[in-house]
């Protein structure tokens, strides 16, 4: 049955077996195959074959008032011309009328329609209105029965003259069933199925700006219904296959040459009905349940922005344009490079002019971010990748709620997260201490809450000497129980024996000042050697009453040296030294103009500073702590391995930390958060500078 059923819907069968029929009852009725040439025949037989051919082949494809005018005016033209043969002028004046009132609606519906307006607009609404009048009235089952029935009505005697009421009979019934044939039902390889323009539909594509990105036109009756991150789907005429539909977001609205524009950005591909969609045609997703999934496949609250041009494989730049503004410095954010998941983080932003036309221009903010590269979860770091993204790859806020951060112990230590994430910031303390580690920040930043925290840990299987002149170390580390180096009882006489070796300085007695510099050399080595011998590991070297003399240098330097001494002597052992406030203990020499005298002030800087660079040999490192660089011995800085930057505004500080951690983000330094900080050096797990929340729960 369905194999008839096909070959009885073929237009090409149903033409032939038609004409067949037709030849048949004709030779029938009048012994002859074809009809005669005269007048009044070739207009009746005409007016029969042209109707069987519309339904047959030309009504499918007849939908605009076009074809209607096409037909309409050589109907016109013929019966102008075959006035005079009609006896009822009624008749005739009817006729003309309505073929003439088809062309003008006709003409009417084709000046109405907008093609820059959607379908749903009330100037196409009365445009399609009028031509689905003229379409089924000018349609060829219509005006081309009303021809075969005028002219049958009007030569009735001359036609019909031997076979009369039978031959009429015969060819009513014939017009009766090409009238019954649906036309819709019929096929043939050359049929186009048409596409139905949805409501939904908000403008054509014009312009492509890349693989991603596509510039679309609006109707000018939804300029006002259109916003950024609406979903969108559409077929695109250039894409690779014709079994998915693009989705996407309106990226960004703009006017151009005084028309609303929209920039498309391509999410992701879809499988769902595609037989409404017409090709280059972008719809507006409006269906509730389709929208809330599409928001959660292509990660539409977490997008942020495409990557622009300049970027670099070490960082990229982006225009930002996110549903919720919440990107911060500092935060992560994540693209695909084909299977890659990499990651970067946001470090400036600022303000760009885009130039449309001549006399158009669009405002965009531009993002930058530092490349961190992939995450390694059995390393606990990043591994930088070596290639950079294509222009206007999506960017996403980084999620990482799924990542499992495996259990790591001492030494490693976790200085804090990836600022709204929960991707570790892993340092080793040991190499942190064994190759120096700097602390550097404005007061108030962190420093000192980041340093007891490290001290707590270190305290493990390290001994920590605090040096500090300020008084404020003994109060932060009042619940680690810190030991007094120096004691309070002895300090006077320390003090004492160096002004009496100055005094011998000055009257150049070298002899009785070295006698004199042994033995404040030895008290200060019994010193050091009860503490590392001890039970407890961290001691406090403080000397408030000394902070405002010359003797404060020369005095930390015999300390240092005490332990450097004790250190050679008794390999193994493991010592960190933290320098609180750095530039009272080991200044930059353009600074020491208010520690007495300069040259010898330099000399002794000179020297603490060549032994704690050699301390690390012998398993005693630093940790610096200071709020400027500039007034920091810069040999000493230098020598530190592993940098912690919290917030910073001097220019010293930017040039010299610019070489640490790049100059890109040394411009971050001024709008770090408190407790928040640029990491970067040996020491940390992911060697590759970035922004880390230091901030914690407190034990």
């Amino acid at each position: 049955m369905d194999k008839i059923k096909f070959y009885i819907t073929n237009r090409f069968i149903l033409l032939l077996a038609s004409s067949a029929l037709f030849i048949l009852i004709h030779y029938l009725l009048t012994d002859s195959i074809l009809p005669d040439t005269s007048t009044r025949n070739i207009w009746f037989y005409s007016g029969l074959f042209m109707l069987f051919f519309s339904i047959l082949f030309i009504e499918p494809y007849y939908s605009s008032p076009k074809n209607v005018i096409t037909n309409s005016i050589p109907l016109l033209l013929v019966y102008i011309s075959i006035k005079e043969s009609f006896t009822n002028d009624i008749l005739w004046y009817s006729t003309i009328s309505i073929i003439g009132f088809l062309i003008i609606l006709s003409i009417i519906a084709i000046t109405l329609k907008a093609d820059n307006e959607s379908p749903d607009s009330f100037r196409n609404k009365i445009s399609n209105s009028i031509k689905n009048i003229t379409v089924f009235v000018g349609r060829g089952k219509v005006i081309y029965s009303f021809v075969f029935i005028s002219v049958l009505i009007l030569y009735k005697a001359e036609i019909v003259a031997e076979v009369s009421d039978s031959y009429l009979f015969t060819m009513v019934i014939l017009w009766g069933l090409i009238l019954i044939i649906d036309s819709k039902a019929l096929h043939n390889s050359f049929v186009r199925k048409q596409n139905k323009i949805q409501s939904n539909a908000i403008g054509e594509i014009f312009g492509v700006q890349s693989k991603k990105i596509f510039l679309v036109k609006l109707y000018e009756d939804r300029n006002k219904s259109i916003k950024r991150f609406d979903i969108l789907n559409f077929k695109y005429s250039m894409q690779d296959s014709d079994a998915y539909s693009i989705s996407g977001i309106v990226f960004d609205t703009y006017l151009l040459n005084q028309e609303k524009w929209i920039k498309v950005l391509q999410l992701g591909t879809t499988k769902n009905d595609l037989s409404n969609l017409k090709r280059n045609v972008v719809y507006k997703v409006s269906e509730p349940k389709e929208i809330e999934e599409l928001s959660i496949s292509l990660k539409i609250k977490d997008f942020v922005g495409v990557v622009i041009e300049k970027s670099t494989i070490g960082s990229i730049k982006f225009e930002y344009s996110k549903q919720t503004d919440d990107i911060q410095e500092g935060d992560l954010l994540e693209l695909s490079i084909g299977s890659r998941r990499l990651f970067y983080q946001v470090i400036a932003g600022t303000t760009e002019l885009e130039k449309l036309e001549s006399k158009n221009e669009s405002g965009f903010i531009e993002g930058e971010a530092i490349q961190l590269g992939e995450w390694q979860n059995d390393l606990l770091s990043f591994q930088k990748f070596g290639w950079v993204p294509s222009i206007n790859t999506p960017i996403f806020k980084a999620d990482t709620s799924n990542t499992k951060i495996p259990e790591f112990e001492y030494p490693e230590f976790q200085l804090g997260t990836i600022p709204n994430t929960n991707l570790p910031s892993i340092i080793n303390l040991k190499e942190a201490v064994s190759h120096h580690l700097a602390l550097l920040g404005i007061t108030g930043s962190g420093k000192s809450f980041l340093a007891r925290e490290i001290i707590k840990s270190l305290k493990t299987d390290t001994n920590v000497i605090c040096i500090d002149f300020t008084g404020e170390y003994k109060t932060d580390l009042e619940g680690l129980n810190p030991i007094e180096l120096i004691k309070v009882n002895g300090l006077t006489s320390l003090e004492e024996k160096f002004a009496e070796k100055h005094e011998k300085a000055l009257n150049r007695r070298p002899a009785e000042e070295l006698a004199l510099k042994k033995k404040i050399q030895s008290q200060l080595d019994d010193y050091v050697k009860d503490f590392i011998e001890g039970d407890e590991n961290l001691g406090l070297f403080e000397l408030p009453a000394l902070s405002n003399t010359s003797f404060i240098l020369e005095f930390t330097q015999f300390f240092i040296e005490s332990v450097f001494n004790y250190a050679k002597a008794n390999k193994g052992s493991r010592m960190c030294l933290v320098l609180e406030e750095a530039h009272t203990i080991v200044p930059e020499t353009n600074f020491l103009g208010d520690l007495g005298d300069y040259g010898s002030s330099k000399a002794l800087v000179n020297k603490m500073s060549q032994i704690a660079l050699q301390g690390r040999k012998y398993g005693v490192g630093l940790m610096v702590i200071a709020q400027r660089t500039a007034n920091v011995s810069k040999t000493v800085l230098t020598q530190c391995n592993s940098i912690i930057c919290f917030q910073a505004f001097d220019e010293t500080s930017f040039t010299f930390l610019g070489n640490y951690i790049g100059k890109d983000l040394v411009q971050a330094l001024p709008n770090l958060k408190r407790y928040h900080a640029i990491v970067t050096g040996k020491a940390i797990r992911s060697n590759l500078p970035m922004i880390v929340n230091l901030e914690r729960e407190i034990e």
